[in-house]
């Protein structure tokens, strides 16, 4: 098992807007949701040479697949004004194409997550993400019969990946959540990975939804 040190993220504050027509005149929540990142580093040896094991599997799957780790944070405000937030979502799309022309590639995907579950409010960032066995994330004590989730890695294995924070009756939505991916993408080709966030909020038995999806997806790598 290797340490990943979680790198600062730059951050950019999101407008979200409201998902219906016409535009509404409730809640608002610009200024409520700051995105950081996503940052991608790509997995090397020099990474994950003090672990044999993950040495050995990275140069296993040398010929056909590179892998990515992939940075990214949601922080949430605290003081905001009712309605609270119900729920946070984000999103990811991952692709890529062949550098050369009549190359297949398969489509990146989510090889791990972190965090898988979290059960209390998120007072602090973690410092590092722990890299077990085959690349995946080692999160440590899982989920007791019973406790109310408000955080959810989701779509693991898969190109759509995401993650889902929701208000519990035990944990409002508030602060920073540190979120972390390995993807696995096709070696030779250009992958890259799209990102969206959306948020709803709940007056009375009215659910609002917004959303926004950044321009530019992030460029992972060119690899040959």
């Amino acid at each position: 098992m290797i340490d990943v040190i979680l790198p600062e993220l730059p951050e950019r504050e999101l407008a979200l807007l409201s998902e219906e027509a016409p535009q509404p005149s409730g809640p608002r929540l610009a200024g409520r949701v700051v995105l950081g990142g996503p940052v991608a580093a790509p997995v090397t040896a020099d990474l994950v040479g003090p672990d044999p094991e993950l040495l050995d599997f990275l140069r296993t799957e040398a010929d056909n697949a590179v892998y990515h780790l992939l940075h990214l944070s949601v922080t949430c405000a605290r003081d905001a004004p009712d309605p609270a937030l119900h729920s946070v979502n984000l999103d990811l799309s991952l692709t890529a194409e062949p550098v050369r022309r009549g190359t297949a590639a398969f489509q990146p995907v989510a090889w791990s997550m972190t965090p898988h579950q979290l059960t209390a409010g998120v007072t602090a960032p973690a410092p590092a993400a722990h890299l077990g066995p085959r690349l995946g994330f080692q999160d440590g004590a899982g989920t007791a019969y019973g406790e109310r989730v408000c955080l959810e890695a989701r779509r693991e294995l898969r190109s759509d990946p995401g993650w889902e924070i929701r208000h519990t009756s035990g944990a409002r939505i508030g602060g920073t959540y540190r979120l972390a991916m390995v993807v696995r993408a096709p070696r030779g080709a250009v992958s890259r990975a799209a990102v969206a966030v959306g948020a709803t909020v709940r007056e009375g038995h009215t659910l609002h939804r917004f959303r926004e999806e950044l321009e530019e997806p992030l460029h992972l790598a060119a690899l040959q």
